[in-house]
């Protein structure tokens, strides 16, 4: 016959408790996260041309939209969406005008839109089309 101890009961009831679910409650506040993990900063493109924006989300339940806007602007408009898979999402992304412009995904999450730290490209006329390497 095994002896149980105070401390094996009590080593007992933390795994029991570590193994209940938590869940939050209605109120509580959710931190979401966007990120645009490609393309970089400074990078350039071709107008015309297809390109993957990559995204990486902490809340893989709703949305994301790649917003595209001039750089120095306030307006941005919606260039493409994607539902994520898990964390991840992948855009497909044709430039339409050369010049500077800054990308960002947004995601709304329980009423809030949630922002991507902005990413300034390049974008130069299509000159001699459209390639793959």
């Amino acid at each position: 016959m095994k002896r149980i101890t105070a401390a094996t009961a009590l080593s007992a009831a933390a795994c029991a408790a570590l193994s209940t679910a938590v869940t939050a409650p209605a109120d509580a506040t959710v931190v979401s996260r966007v990120s645009l993990s490609s393309p970089m900063s400074f990078s350039n493109f071709t107008v015309g041309c297809p390109y993957e924006a990559r995204v990486r989300v902490n809340d893989g339940s709703n949305t994301i939209r790649l917003v595209e806007g001039r750089a120095g602007s306030r307006s941005a408009r919606v260039v493409a969406r994607t539902v994520p898979a898990a964390d991840k999402g992948i855009f497909i992304w044709r430039p339409k005008e050369p010049g500077r412009r800054v990308l960002r995904a947004v995601q709304t999450t329980r009423g809030r839109s949630i922002y991507s730290a902005p990413i300034v490209v390049t974008v130069s006329p299509g000159i001699l089309g459209c390639f793959s390497v």
